[in-house]
């Protein structure tokens, strides 16, 4: 709830899901779970069955020991059946089940299960680096540098000010970052106005939360 409060304060909107899991044999691309999950969120983002930037990223381990990712969407006939409560899970996670209420035609025959990956399709994956945030304070759900969130590390990032040409709002403007001063400031009454500044430079940062944060972060002196 707070994640999503603060991204909408940001003018953000969530755009996908990631699902890590082990390796799996070759052509398994996403469990009926999964398949059904991705089309839930598909239209929850969408706000009913039409075309979506919402992706699944799907994170695994490749033969050779390094990270594999790859992205997905489920066609809209999926979103159209998964809104129509048509989709279940069975017994096979590589088949999504039809329920009995209804009838899927395949090559002309009624079929109790649709195959998963007649559903996807791939997305492709291209790098993107934010006008507006940046990613250096820790994450709470990863290991990060054997890095953890403390008062310490906003203190590190934020005692950059005034070097190499970062200025204190610039390095405030980190997710991670501000996720974490929700724990300590008002959500409803402080974090609308420290965003105000993140997402237009032009608006300045109110001096007293500076220095709150600063106080927060441990720091004396100039920042």
């Amino acid at each position: 709830e707070t994640v999503e409060s603060l991204a909408n304060m940001l003018g953000l909107r969530k755009v996908g899901w990631i699902v890590g899991h082990p390796p799996r044999e070759e052509g398994f691309q996403l469990s009926a779970a999964e398949v059904i999950m991705a089309a839930e969120q598909q239209l929850e983002c969408a706000g009913g069955i039409s075309e979506t930037p919402f992706v699944t990223i799907r994170v695994t381990v490749g033969d050779d020991g390094n990270v594999v990712m790859e992205a997905f969407q489920v066609s809209l006939q999926c979103m159209e059946m998964v809104a129509e409560e048509a989709l279940d899970v069975g017994p096979n996670p590589g088949f999504c089940y039809v329920n009995e209420t209804f009838t899927a035609i395949q090559e002309g025959k009624p079929s109790p299960t649709v195959e998963n990956n007649f559903f996807l399709t791939v997305v492709p994956i291209h790098s993107y680096q934010s006008d507006m945030l940046v990613a250096m304070f820790p994450r709470a759900n990863r290991a990060m540098d054997n890095r953890i969130q403390t008062h310490d590390e906003m203190k590190k990032q934020l005692s950059k000010s005034g070097t190499a040409g970062w200025t204190f709002i610039d390095l405030l403007s980190d997710f991670a970052l501000l996720l974490y001063l929700c724990q300590f400031l008002d959500v409803k009454t402080d974090l609308p106005k420290i965003c105000e500044s993140v997402k237009d430079r032009e608006v300045p940062l109110d001096d007293g939360y500076k220095i709150i944060i600063a106080s927060l972060a441990g720091m004396d002196g100039a920042y």
